[in-house]
């Protein structure tokens, strides 16, 4: 606290005792000044207004140490304080401290439990889509089979080939639902990010391949696809693992809101200084400009969002919490009907 705002402290706290020793110097002066001539005043009045700054100066210091002392014992609970006159400041300083500790310490247990507990639900749940995925493999494995070149074998009856098409759509379902089982886990994998971040050189069009590689399904299903305009000759510096589900976020948007089928999700790039930014582009439905601002907020699916059943409102706010924490920008750029560019900017030299 700077010295003058201390000093108004100190005449505002101490204004009663200011006051009363003022009243009691006009007193003694008036007194004095009936005894002796006027000039015998100036003596008094200049020992009085002394001993005035005496108390203030004194008091003032006393603030400032005990003020120091609040904010020493924010940062410490058990700070026990340095003035016996403030013993009992801090004793409730330090019960309201232990108080919010306690229920702190207890919040965050349940909150661990709780975690826990959905994260082993999490795990049960790949268990059973794994099982899924296989017997689907099965199935179709089974009828590809029983296929000969002319048509159908005698060996499955004629209303039997229509299943291929539903265990399709039970393969592709499935891998839905694990991709939202995964981006469950990586909500918990946030909060203790550190320990999962492995900064790395890594190669950029390697990266943008993995991610469309992992989501193939769904641009063959979609009837939509990749187009990546990237030389091998670009790095950047970014963790791998997070950076590749931030594309694949991306590349499940660019693909759910193009318009048409048979049209491109393209991947370029452009270097500049220290830095490598890449654009992926659709040719979907766009963002409304009173949108864009809000694409970012959890469970914000906008417009778009209220018309496809499928949208959560959690993919690109997951993504926008992966960038900060790896240090990337992203920007957003939108005309509806157009399409969309999501620009994410990596560096690329240390």
């Amino acid at each position: 606290m700077c010295l003058t705002k201390l000093i108004l402290v100190v005449l505002k706290k101490e204004k009663a005792a200011i006051i009363i020793y003022l009243l009691n110097t006009i007193v003694l002066v008036s007194f004095y000044y009936l005894i002796f001539n006027s000039r015998e005043i100036i003596y008094p009045i200049a020992v009085s207004l002394f001993f005035l700054m005496i108390f203030i100066i004194y008091k003032t210091i006393e603030y400032n140490n005990f003020y120091i002392s609040l904010d020493e014992a924010k940062i410490s609970p058990n700070y026990k304080g340095k003035f016996d006159n403030n013993v009992g400041v801090f004793e409730v300083i330090n019960e309201i401290h232990d108080n919010y500790i306690n229920k702190f310490y207890k919040m965050k247990n349940r909150i661990k439990e709780r975690d826990t507990l959905m994260a082993q639900w999490v795990h049960n749940m790949k268990t059973s889509i794994t099982v899924i995925d296989l017997a689907s493999e099965k199935g179709l494995n089974h009828y590809k089979r029983c296929r000969n070149i002319d048509g159908v074998s005698s060996e499955i009856p004629l209303k039997n080939l229509e299943n291929s098409d539903f265990l399709y759509d039970i393969l592709e379902e499935n891998k839905k639902l694990q991709d939202n089982l995964e981006e469950t886990l990586n909500l918990f994998r946030l909060d203790e990010f550190a320990k999962d971040y492995i900064p790395e050189k890594v190669n950029l069009r390697e990266l943008v391949n993995s991610a469309v590689n992992n989501k193939k399904r769904e641009f063959i299903y979609s009837k939509v696809f990749p187009k990546v305009i990237i030389d091998e000759k670009y790095y950047i510096y970014t963790d791998k693992k997070w950076s590749k589900y931030m594309l694949e976020q991306i590349i499940t948007n660019a693909i759910k809101y193009s318009e048409k089928e048979n049209s491109y999700v393209t991947f370029s790039l452009v270097e500049e200084d220290n830095y490598i930014t890449l654009f992926v582009e659709d040719k979907g439905v766009g963002i409304r400009k009173e949108d864009i601002s809000r694409v970012f907020q959890a469970f914000f699916t906008g417009t778009n969002g209220r018309n496809n059943r499928k949208s959560s409102g959690i993919g690109l706010y997951m993504v926008k919490l992966v960038a900060d924490e790896l240090g990337h920008k992203i920007h957003i750029k939108s005309r509806v009907g157009k399409g969309t560019i999501v620009e994410i900017s990596y560096l690329s030299k240390l």
